[in-house]
């Protein structure tokens, strides 16, 4: 399920590519639909980018990928 992620609770370079991403979809003239879509993608790519991160810590393959899916799940 993708996750939204209130504005409140970026970091300021989050919230600066998120301003960036908001442009260029504006610029573009996208529709309402798409830039929701583009939103949802780009959320999930960061996710499973930060997921990968997770997964390279050590410590037993059980709990990494327990605890990458509570991640992922819990940021729903």
């Amino acid at each position: 399920m993708p996750a939204t992620t209130r504005s409140e609770d970026r970091p300021p370079a989050a919230a600066g590519e998120a301003a960036d991403l908001e442009q260029q979809m504006d610029d573009l003239g996208l529709s309402a639909a798409e830039k929701r879509f583009l939103r949802t993608l780009h959320q999930t790519e960061k996710q499973l980018n930060d997921a990968f991160d997770e997964a390279q810590q050590p410590g037993d393959l059980q709990q990494q990928v327990s605890r990458v899916y509570g991640q992922m799940y819990r940021s729903g």
